[in-house]
């Protein structure tokens, strides 16, 4: 924390977090951002993205804390030694589960003095076993060419589950390639796809029609399997749909949403 009476200066190396900061109302103590960030100003100057961080950045922003996602190789060196000439915080976070994004809520909102308790009501009436769901087996898909599941351990995955619903697959990582054959082994009730739209692409105006989402499908569209020929097939298209956060409150209300109309 800054020295009391100062306001804290952050750079958010996350665009995960950055989603986080913002829903906490942190956003205007933010000096510096991801490159790929999706939910803060374009104004805030960039600080690193997935080829590197910009100490030089850094340093001409003058930051108090320093937020990042827990990575294999820990906080880098260079990090350390700047933050310890400078006297900045460092705080890293795992963000790879449902659990991992409600604790670093909590964390964060208590570094900064924010109430967490709204936010964190909400990530868990929304991550909670809902009435009413379709009960086939769902096939969840971030990408068609080649089909790629998001499985076990995935945050989607965990979603799926904790709201009641049936996994296609149950065993393996949480992001799984796959060709067309093994759709075809798997027979999915249903095809769930999370394919995030550009942040600046507009929301659709109406629901994407049921041949449009065949098409969509490419090769596994044209498979003989209960998803395709009973058209149990949905698309959430949200840009942040695949940005562990915050943002996996809305994702869960609309997986459920989905799953009550394929009863």
């Amino acid at each position: 924390m800054p020295p009391s009476g100062a306001e804290p200066r952050i750079v958010v190396l996350s665009p995960a977090i950055g989603v986080i900061l913002r829903d906490l109302g942190l956003a205007p103590r933010i000096v510096g951002r991801h490159g790929f960030d999706l939910a803060l100003p374009k104004s805030i100057p960039v600080c690193g993205d997935q080829s590197g961080l910009d100490y030089e950045a850094m340093v001409r922003v003058r930051p108090t804390d320093i937020l990042m996602e827990e990575g294999a190789g820990g906080v880098p060196a260079r990090l350390t030694e700047l933050a310890a000439q400078n006297g900045w915080s460092v705080r890293a976070f795992p963000m790879l589960t449902l659990d991992d994004i409600r604790d670093c809520t909590r964390r964060v909102a208590l570094t900064f003095g924010r109430d967490a308790v709204p936010i964190l009501s909400r990530m868990d009436a929304a991550w909670s076993p809902r009435d009413n769901l379709y009960q086939g087996r769902v096939l969840l898909l971030a990408a068609v060419d080649p089909p790629s599941a998001l499985g076990p351990g995935s945050f989607h995955d965990q979603v799926l589950q904790r709201l009641g619903g049936v996994p296609a697959i149950t065993d393996g990582s949480p992001y799984i390639t796959l060709d067309a054959e093994d759709v075809l082994r798997l027979s999915p009730d249903a095809i769930l796809l999370i394919l995030p739209r550009p942040p600046d692409a507009p929301a659709r105006a109406a629901p994407v029609s049921a041949g449009d989402l065949v098409t969509l499908l490419r090769r596994v569209g044209t498979l003989d399997i209960p998803a395709v020929r009973d058209h149990r097939i949905a698309l959430i298209d949200d840009p942040l749909a695949h940005t562990p956060s915050t943002a996996m409150i809305g994702l869960a209300d609309e997986v459920a949403r989905i799953l009550r109309g394929w009863r």
